[in-house]
C-alpha cells in the first residue's frame, strides 16, 4: 500500500502536466481534490517516518493559482512573501524518493514536505521561458526552507497548535481563507452528485 501512495502521487501530478508549456492547465475540482489527497497521504507517510508531530494538511489555494498565471520568467527564481516556488519536477522527485528503498537525502528539505505549509497550487505559467520548466507549484504560507525549530517531534498530529490532528495531519490553524470557496464548491458538487 505504501508503494501505491507514491505511485498514485506520481501519476496524478504527472497527468496534470501540460505539453504545450504556454496554456493554463485545465484541472477540474475532482482532479485537484484527488491530487491534494495523494499529496496529504504522502505528507502523513513522511510525518510517520520522520516522527513529525506538526505536519499540516495542505489544501488547494485559488489565490496561489492566480499568481501562477501572472508569473514572469523572473518570478520563477524567487519565492514570494507567503509562498515558495518550485518546479513540478520536485513533486515527482519527492514521490520517487518517498518510495525508494534507499531514500537518499532528507525528505523534509523538499518543499512538498515542509510541515507548516497549508496551501498549494500547481499550474502552467502563461509566459514561456527559455530553459525553464513552465509547470510550477506554489506552496505557502512559508517562503523559506524548513528550519529545525519549525519541526515538532512526536507522534503525527500531536503537535498541532491551532486545530485538529486526529488524522495525523494538523488541520486548521493556518489554512488560508482563500481555500474556503474551493471547499464549499467541493461540498456543493458532492451533494449534487449524491
Amino acid at each position: 500500500m505504501n508503494t501505491s501512495i507514491g505511485i498514485a502521487l506520481l501519476l496524478l501530478f504527472a497527468s496534470a502536466h501540460s505539453d504545450s508549456g504556454v496554456k493554463q492547465s485545465n484541472y477540474n475540482v475532482l482532479d485537484i481534490r484527488e491530487q491534494i489527497n495523494s499529496l496529504n497521504k504522502a505528507r502523513l507517510k513522511v510525518a510517520k517516518k520522520e516522527n513529525v508531530a506538526n505536519m499540516h494538511e495542505v489544501t488547494f489555494d485559488p489565490t496561489l493559482e492566480s499568481k501562477i498565471k501572472k508569473m514572469t520568467c523572473d518570478d520563477m527564481t524567487a519565492n514570494g512573501p507567503d509562498y515558495v516556488v518550485f518546479g513540478f519536477s520536485k513533486i515527482l522527485i519527492a514521490a520517487i524518493a518517498l518510495e525508494s528503498k534507499t531514500e537518499g537525502g532528507d525528505l523534509m528539505k523538499l518543499p512538498p514536505f515542509h510541515p507548516l505549509q497549508t496551501k498549494i497550487a500547481c499550474g502552467t505559467r502563461a509566459t514561456k521561458c527559455e530553459d525553464e520548466l513552465s509547470e510550477i507549484c506554489l506552496m505557502g504560507p512559508k517562503s523559506s526552507p524548513v528550519k529545525p525549530s519549525e519541526i515538532k517531534k512526536g507522534s503525527p498530529g500531536t503537535g498541532c497548535s491551532g486545530g485538529d490532528g486526529s488524522s495525523g495531519l494538523c488541520m486548521g490553524g493556518g489554512v488560508s481563507s482563500a481555500s474556503t470557496p474551493m471547499t464549499l464548491l467541493s461540498l456543493v458538487i458532492a451533494l449534487f452528485m449524491a
